[in-house]
């Protein structure tokens, strides 16, 4: 299999509060609600945010039972350029309504998790590894890093 492009879908319950969260706790843009969905276009990725009757939609087509997607189900995670973004990243997310954890040191990185309102799981990591890289990519080439 080579895809052209990867896209992950997650339910939610309110669009409204996801768009809030995801728009103002995590900074990312998107063009809005689009009757059933919010589309937004990361790094390598599209994030889909469905409402949950109309993900169950999708469900049933490809023969799966009802959803018993429980939060937590998986974890996105995500490589974050600096420990600074990390803690503002948390900080943003909390104020927006989603749940956050200080960030701690742990093995040689530096790791925080958010939960959406819905109970998604995202971990953002800064280390070594992810700030070089950072430095390499064009998205965030002449930031500051620290």
């Amino acid at each position: 299999m080579r895809p052209t492009a990867t896209v992950v879908s997650l339910p939610v319950n309110d669009l409204d509060r996801s768009l809030r969260f995801y728009r103002d706790g995590l900074g990312l843009s998107t063009p809005g609600i689009d009757e059933y969905m919010i589309a937004f276009e990361l790094p390598n990725l599209s994030l889909f945010l469905i409402e949950s009757s109309q993900y169950q939609t999708y469900l049933d087509r490809a023969g799966v039972a009802r959803s018993t997607a429980t939060a937590g189900a998986c974890i996105l995670s995500c490589a974050i350029a600096t420990k600074t973004e990390v803690d503002e990243i948390i900080s943003r997310a909390g104020e927006a309504g989603g749940t956050a954890r200080a960030a701690i040191e742990d093995d040689g990185s530096y790791t925080g998790y958010i939960r959406d309102p819905d109970g998604h799981v995202w971990e953002l990591v800064c280390n070594d590894r992810t700030a070089r890289a950072a430095a390499r990519s064009p998205v965030t080439k002449g930031r500051r890093h620290t």
